[in-house]
């Protein structure tokens, strides 16, 4: 398992969450921060999968840890404190997720979740204008993909992409995306101010106001609330189009993939796009496979905990889908879409299309710490059924494609053009 530096992961996850200036400490809040801390502390102690914790004297770590709590002056700095231990760790789902992310759902005045209408990608470097959503704000202020975005609300994000990708960190691009992309969302008919590159070298500043995106906005368990976009649609070669933002609201979703399917039941193949979908419920993964297996006793690999072995047992549909089977990932997939892609791969059901998962397949846990922050946390480790170890390796690609700023910039979509050139054969 690779070890990252401490400060290295301290600032990722400080980049994920960051927040203004917090007031100073009453002697409460020192109160409950401390009592926040040793729960982490004996949560990690008690669920962390490697019992031996990556060869740490977690002991040692507490005592070294504790009077720096007691002294922190903030909630930001304590969160710091506590994502410093938790990263020395070395292992992914360890987060110390702020409280003030945590918002009700059925209020969407208020909810942080209300966005410009377009997503970024990380590319050579820069934070890129991926995708516009059709008749959205930024649609209408005149944004289009291969745009580079060179400030956010008087934050240089080129700074940011350059602290973080000097890293070398196969999680760095996924940080950095899902970083960028909160730091676009707002509370709803507010605006966010943007300095934007276009091709031709020209900057200009906008303002973007902030809409409902697409999804439905849906809370699991104690994450914050999460918009699921689920796309299907029928491509002009004749392959099937799936796409998957999260795994998540399994109520909705699993019908919804069946009805896909029965419309693809005669394309030459399907695509399932799980480009830049960080995970979500693990438990998808063996429903989704479920539509495209046909066989019986069959796995995607296996969960283990201190105490028990969960297998990721496939059960098949009555009528799974036969025909060719793309996967789509990138250095934002991670967790469940690994899982799934992986596990597909090794049964010898898909071809994956992309570039390198983010490698950050531990299944996870979150609670809420006396403090109101949320605490996630690995309980498990995973191996796919060939035996390969997803954790600090991600999934390798059968056909690596990347994607270019001149790609957007003509609307072209390579890696999906490469999954569709060999979906496309009508080969059963």
């Amino acid at each position: 398992m690779k070890q990252f530096p401490r400060a290295i992961a301290a600032a990722f996850a400080f980049l994920l969450y960051t927040l203004p200036a917090a007031a100073q400490l009453t002697q409460e809040q020192k109160t409950a921060n401390l009592a926040s801390f040793e729960l982490v502390w004996q949560t990690v102690r008690d669920h962390h999968p490697d019992p031996k914790m990556n060869g740490l004297d977690w002991q040692a770590v507490f005592d070294q840890t504790k009077p720096l709590i007691e002294k922190c002056r903030s909630m930001n700095e304590m969160r710091g404190v506590l994502r410093d231990m938790l990263a020395r760790l070395g292992s992914s789902h360890y987060a110390i997720i702020p409280g003030d992310d945590y918002l009700p759902a059925d209020t969407p005045d208020v909810s942080p979740d209300a966005s410009p209408g377009f997503e970024t990608s990380v590319i050579d470097g820069k934070a890129v204008v991926s995708s516009v959503e059709s008749g959205s704000p930024a649609a209408r202020a005149g944004l289009k993909p291969g745009m580079v975005i060179a400030d956010i609300d008087g934050s240089k994000v080129g700074a940011m992409v350059e602290e973080l990708r000097e890293t070398k960190s196969p999680e760095a691009q996924a940080i950095t995306e899902r970083t960028i992309q909160k730091r676009l969302l707002g509370p709803a008919n507010s605006a966010v101010a943007i300095e934007v590159a276009k091709p031709d070298g020209q900057v200009e500043r906008l303002k973007i106001p902030r809409a409902a995106p697409a999804g439905d906005l849906v809370s699991f368990a104690n994450l914050p609330p999460m918009r699921v976009v689920f796309d299907a649609r029928r491509l002009e070669g004749g392959a099937g189009y799936i796409r998957l933002n999260v795994f998540l609201d399994p109520a909705k979703v699993m019908p919804e993939f069946e009805a896909a399917l029965k419309d693809f039941d005669a394309a030459p193949g399907v695509i399932l796009d799980l480009r830049g979908n960080p995970g979500g419920i693990g438990m998808m993964a063996m429903g989704i496979a479920g539509f495209f297996i046909d066989k019986s006793g069959l796995k995607l690999g296996e969960m283990k905990t201190r105490q028990l072995t969960i297998k990721f047992a496939v059960f098949p549909r009555a009528h799974p889908y036969t025909g060719r089977l793309a996967i789509l990932v990138d250095e934002g997939s991670a967790s469940t879409s690994e899982i799934l892609a992986q596990g597909l791969r090794d049964l010898g059901r898909a071809r994956i299309f992309g570039t390198r998962t983010a490698g950050a397949a531990l299944p996870s846990d979150i609670i809420r710490l006396p403090d109101g922050d949320g605490f996630q946390f690995a309980q498990a480790s995973y191996v796919s059924e060939t035996g390969r170890v997803l954790e600090g390796n991600g999934v390798i690609p059968d056909m690596q494609v990347h994607e270019t700023v001149a790609d957007l910039e003509a609307g072209r979509d390579p890696v999906l053009d490469a999954a569709a050139a060999w979906a496309g054969e009508r080969k059963r």
